[in-house]
């Protein structure tokens, strides 16, 4: 009898290995992607098509933040699962130097590779120029077009520039291009092949895009459909800009061509990819994360920059909404119900939300900062889940006119401190998700009580 018991056991478990296979994990970090920058997030302009029907097949987070509003910082929030300040990172990096991320951390690819993952990066880092604080010294056993700096050279074959410092801008591994290749076309290949290749086994997927970071560039056919679409929404007419403190400007509606023919590149790689798990018969197996690393990039110090984040107020490099406020999706079809999930949700939660997702131990001295989103992703979020504080500090000046803020939000309510001004600014987003009434003045114990937290929280995460 328990020979045949084994024998039934066994051949249960052959026949059904899909529900027995450790799911596949594909995470999309998008570069200055803003709050309302795609159609189900409300834009009459950019079309994405593709990340609408991923959106539709997932869950969509309506209340996500980026761990900071510049990239570096958040980068490293979501490899880690600390508060950027935790692990020295708190300003984006800027080139040459010597910040990286440290090497004692434990990332969410070396975690996956220890539970028998194989790793796999592309695109942007900015973690770290070089050799040994690249992707493949942090847990990424494949690399693949991981340049030294922030943001491509170019998104033209053969993707290089003249530089004092040789190739440093340059995006390696696609030297089999031809002119008019565009980068995140190429970039998508290589994912392609990835999950072609190690389709057999797991795989954790981590695809940074440099879109749709400077410089803005995309090809001519899609500029010039954007072009047009421009006067048919808006016709001859022109927008004023919003004026914003520190004597910078807006930019007030979306309706930059080149940028709106680069989300729709993005989109339609982000199909590409989709359709390739539709292809391998892996969708059902796979785990979705889309999300970016700050918000829009809506202004510089003189000029508007090249999106638009309204209703949210400002923009990247910004403690305002319009600075932190992202977009993300979360997918596993047949897993996950499709539908919109307004717990609050930031950088520092990815890694402890995929370890739970796959069933893997939590490693709770690790992400220190993150909180798995599990529960509320199966629809049973706590209260305290619900309602839980976040925080940010951003201690620094930046090239949209911020100076050094903190900010923290406790339910509905959010404060923002301003370190130049020794000003406090307090909004209540479940009437004003613009920002638009400071409330300082008439609550005061609110600020008082707040302000303390905040003190608290960056004391005890800053080393």
């Amino acid at each position: 009898m328990k020979s045949i018991a084994a024998t039934l056991s066994f051949l249960a478990f052959s026949i059904l290995p899909a529900q027995c296979e450790k799911p596949n994990v594909i995470v999309f970090l998008i570069d200055d992607l803003g709050w309302a920058d795609l159609s189900c997030q409300g834009s009459q302009y950019y079309e994405t098509p593709n990340l609408d029907k991923l959106a539709a097949s997932g869950i969509r987070f309506t209340n996500s933040y980026s761990a900071n509003p510049v990239c570096s910082p958040t980068r490293a929030a979501l490899l880690t699962g600390k508060a950027p300040q935790r692990v020295g990172i708190t300003q984006w990096i800027p080139q040459p130097s010597t910040l990286h991320l440290p090497a004692e951390e434990t990332t969410i690819a070396e975690a996956f590779q220890s539970a028998g993952y194989q790793t796999g990066y592309i695109g942007k880092w900015h973690l770290g120029e070089k050799n040994n604080q690249l992707p493949t010294a942090n847990g990424f056993s494949w690399m693949k077009s991981v340049n030294r700096a922030g943001q491509p050279a170019s998104y033209f074959f053969p993707y290089t520039r003249k530089s004092k410092r040789g190739n440093y801008w340059d995006v390696p591994d696609l030297k089999d291009g031809k002119e008019g290749d565009y980068l995140t076309d190429a970039l998508t290949d290589h994912a392609l092949d990835f999950i072609k290749e190690k389709k057999t086994k797991p795989f954790l997927l981590y695809f940074g895009h440099y879109a749709v970071h400077t410089p803005i560039q995309a090809p001519k056919e899609l500029v010039k459909k954007y072009e047009e679409k421009k006067k048919k929404l808006y016709g001859n007419s022109g927008a004023e800009k919003i004026f914003h403190r520190y004597q910078t400007t807006s930019r007030p509606r979306q309706d930059h061509a080149t940028y709106a023919a680069m989300m729709e590149n993005l989109d339609t790689n982000i199909g590409r990819v989709m359709d390739k798990l539709d292809e391998l018969k892996l969708t059902e197996n796979t785990i979705i994360l889309f999300t970016s690393d700050n918000g829009g990039h809506c202004h510089l110090k003189k000029s508007p920059g090249v999106t638009c984040n309204l209703p949210l107020k400002s923009g990247k490099g910004w403690t305002f909404e319009g600075g932190i406020r992202i977009p993300t999706i979360i997918s596993w079809k047949g897993k996950l119900k499709p539908g919109i999930c307004d717990t609050p949700m930031i950088s520092m939660d990815v890694m402890p939300t995929l370890l739970d997702l796959t069933d893997q131990k939590l490693l709770p001295k690790q992400h220190l900062d993150g909180t798995s989103l599990k529960p509320a992703l199966l629809g049973n979020a706590t209260p305290a889940l619900n309602e839980r504080t976040l925080a940010w500090t951003y201690p620094h000046n930046h090239g949209s006119g911020h100076r050094p803020s903190h900010a923290i939000r406790k339910g509905n309510w959010k404060l923002i401190r301003f370190d130049t001004t020794n000003t406090n600014e307090l909004y209540d987003l479940s009437t004003d998700l613009g920002e638009k009434t400071d409330l300082a003045k008439k609550h005061p114990d609110k600020v008082n009580a707040l302000h303390a937290e905040l003190a608290t929280w960056i004391k005890e995460t800053t080393p």
